[in-house]
């Protein structure tokens, strides 16, 4: 059995040399090939690879293909009769073409086989995962089986993913729709099983992820909409004969959401799926082989634009700072209310009194009640209550400004995001 390892580049500079080192020093006979797909990444991971690891296949893309992309030019490439897909920041354990060529050879209907995923603490990451129903997210496992042996799994996670040649020529390459990343694996596991092959979990196949890409902390809306469009295009291809729950799930998490990055990550999301609904079900018919009935495609159409709808409502109300604003607006007028008291105290009438005075009420009220409120030093003392509470008027206001700046400045931000997201989908449709 022959093996090639395939690890799509991003940003990978600083990972994958160790990534390389452990794969060539845990290695066997049966290590065919070691292919870095570099997803036209700007560092120096490729120049770093070509000098250090000369026996590496380096394949440069232009561009970055995405996950399911990347893997795919490197199996289009590969030679060898197993292809382990590998994330350049995953560390892979000794014996773990061991455990790749015994596992498949015990069990012949595997198509599919994930490892055991250690964080960098030692504590377990992944022990096969499943796709949680109605919303469709995936979960990871991290119970270990102490007896060693594989065992089914609803889906394994890419990081560590080894799949045979034939599950390649039979499904087909991987969906590079689950654009950049995002359930890639877990549609390639439902796809490979509806062809009849098993997807397995075996222990003794691990590594150590380190998780070190922080991309997503750059632009953590645009993380959200491609995690929510990859989910929502799951949904389409895997669960469209049973819609009703996952619809009725993703519009209570719609209604709960208390973070806006969250709303506008399903706002697009959805737009998206409503807008490509052909092109997906194309894809689902590709895949899988079966056709979407026009009922189906209109529950999906219908479902995901009302979606999309009640996001929209969402994100218009009010976000994280109408509490504290809703506060500062009270407090300001109990202030101004306070400062009339003090006021009609200081000047022996209301601010707000507009009713007529006749000329002795005002001649006594300014030559007899002020004069001995000042000798009597009690209109200083109301002054200096209603200076303080001047300041302290101007410090609420302040802060009152700072929060609607903070309120303004984000929702400007989501609307850019929206903005930059309908530049990109116009740049695709054109090419």
């Amino acid at each position: 059995m022959r093996v090639s390892v395939i690890i799509p580049v991003w940003y990978g500079e600083e990972v994958i040399g160790q990534c390389l080192t452990a794969v060539t020093q845990h290695a066997t006979p049966a290590l065919h090939e070691i292919i870095c797909v570099d997803n036209g990444s700007p560092d120096g991971a490729a120049a770093l690879i070509a000098v250090q690891f000369p026996q590496v296949r380096l394949l440069p893309q232009p561009v970055n293909l995405g996950f399911a992309g990347g893997v795919n030019a490197g199996m289009q490439a590969a030679q060898g009769d197993v292809f382990l897909l590998l994330n350049q920041d995953c560390l892979v354990h000794e014996g773990w073409l061991t455990a790749v060529a015994e596992t498949f050879a015990q069990h012949p209907t595997a198509g599919i086989l994930g490892g055991t995923l250690y964080n960098a603490d030692g504590s377990v990451n992944h022990a096969g995962a499943a796709v949680q129903k109605p919303a469709g997210y995936g979960a990871h496992l991290t119970a270990v089986p102490t007896d060693g042996h594989a065992q089914p799994a609803d889906y394994v996670t890419g990081a560590l993913f080894a799949l045979r040649r034939t599950i390649w020529e039979q499904v087909g390459p991987m969906d590079e729709g689950f654009y950049p990343a995002y359930f890639e694996e877990s549609d390639y596991c439902y796809r490979t099983r509806h062809k009849g092959f098993e997807i397995l979990y075996t222990p003794a196949l691990a590594g150590t992820h380190l998780f070190s890409s922080r991309q997503w902390q750059k632009d953590p809306v645009r993380h959200t909409i491609q995690q929510h469009r990859s989910r929502y295009r799951f949904i389409c291809k895997h669960f469209a004969a049973d819609l009703a729950a996952f619809f009725q799930a993703e519009t209570a998490a719609i209604a709960a959401d208390a973070y806006h990055d969250q709303t506008i990550g399903r706002l697009v999301a959805a737009r998206h799926t409503v807008r490509h609904l052909p092109a997906i079900l194309a894809a689902r018919q590709r895949d899988l082989d079966v056709t979407t009935s026009p009922a189906q495609a209109r529950h999906l159409s219908v479902g995901f634009g009302e979606l999309a709808r009640r996001a929209w409502e969402k994100w218009q109300q009010p976000g994280d700072t109408a509490v504290p604003l809703a506060a500062s607006r009270q407090s300001l007028q109990t202030m101004r209310q306070q400062e009339y008291e003090l006021l009609a105290r200081i000047y022996f009438r209301h601010p707000t009194d507009q009713s007529p005075e006749t000329a002795v009420r005002r001649w006594w009220r300014l030559l007899v009640k002020r004069p001995f409120s000042i000798i009597t030093l009690r209109d200083y003392f109301l002054q200096a209550r209603l200076n303080t509470l001047h300041v302290a008027r101007l410090d609420e206001m302040a802060q009152m400004q700072q929060l609607v700046e903070q309120q303004l400045t984000h929702r400007l931000r989501l609307l850019e995001t929206l903005n930059e997201y309908e530049q990109d989908e116009a740049e695709v449709a054109r090419s």
